[in-house]
């Protein structure tokens, strides 16, 4: 299955040693997020580690280890979708343009989101991690 991942979902891999990580880590999924990741996760990443349970780095190699599994795709590659993501969610969240872009511009089965916001578009699949938990345990069969 393969997937657009909102940042919360990364950082709440990276705090918490929990299902989202394991979904996060596990073969049967691939991840993309757009380059804006980059800024939120510099913006952040202080905050995190005082959440995280473990030191500096410990965090640093489990960013490794996600980062191996997490396909980040620079703007380039979705910029010309920019325009109508901006008529989709930007008047919702601007923040989130970036992610409706990317998930317009390659293939995949939708977005891991827990922002409630991104339903109140109909052009890409949202997913929340109550779907992605019962993917991962079998019970919803993925569609590719």
């Amino acid at each position: 299955m393969k997937l657009i991942i909102d940042t919360n979902i990364i950082f709440s891999g990276l705090i918490k040693d929990s299902i989202t990580r394991k979904i996060l880590l596990s073969p049967n999924f691939e991840f993309y997020t757009p380059d804006f990741y980059n800024i939120e996760l510099n913006k952040y990443k202080t905050y995190i580690l005082t959440k995280f349970n473990g030191t500096d780095k410990d965090l640093d190699v489990l960013i490794e280890l996600l980062h191996d599994k997490i396909v980040i795709v620079v703007e380039k590659e979705y910029s010309d979708k920019m325009e109508i993501a901006e008529k989709i969610i930007g008047k919702i969240d601007p923040k989130d343009v970036p992610f409706i872009a990317l998930a317009l511009s390659i293939e995949n089965n939708g977005i891991w989101t827990r922002d409630d916001h991104f339903n109140k578009q109909y052009k890409v699949k949202i997913y929340s991690t109550v779907d992605l938990i019962s993917i991962y345990n079998g019970k919803i069969e993925q569609k590719e």
